[in-house]
């Protein structure tokens, strides 16, 4: 089966932000994607797109979870890696105190791809 990527996320953003969120898509890693949802954007994107704060987040959520999608789940990542990369899948869905259960309710409904992906996350931590 070919790996799919879930595009939910980035076709649910207003017209209005997916320029900034295909330029983070295109040039930033995962690494920087998560500093900058963790601290703030970059003054460069700052510069290049007049968005508020809340709206830099809704972006950077929507490329991060899109990008995780992309990321093979398997042996080569470490128990930390997944306990991590599932934290911030809670914490870009805003979901940081739901189980497992309820996240997993969420994105059946809402980015059926994404949750194979999460269950494999799940499965494989």
């Amino acid at each position: 089966m070919a790996h799919q990527v879930e595009t939910n996320f980035m076709n649910a953003l207003p017209p209005s932000l997916r320029p900034a969120a295909s330029e983070l898509y295109l040039k930033e890693n995962i690494d920087e994607l998560v500093e900058s949802r963790l601290k703030s954007i970059s003054e460069v994107y700052e510069k290049a797109y007049s968005l508020s704060d809340e709206q830099w987040k809704r972006v950077l959520n929507a490329v991060i979870l899109t990008k995780f999608s992309k990321i093979h789940l398997g042996s080569h990542l470490t128990a930390e890696h997944l306990a991590q990369l599932n934290y911030m899948v809670k914490f870009t869905l805003d979901m940081q105190d739901a189980t497992i259960d309820e996240v997993l309710i969420f994105l059946e409904e809402n980015a059926t791809t994404f949750a194979l992906w999460y269950k494999k996350l799940i499965k494989t931590n």
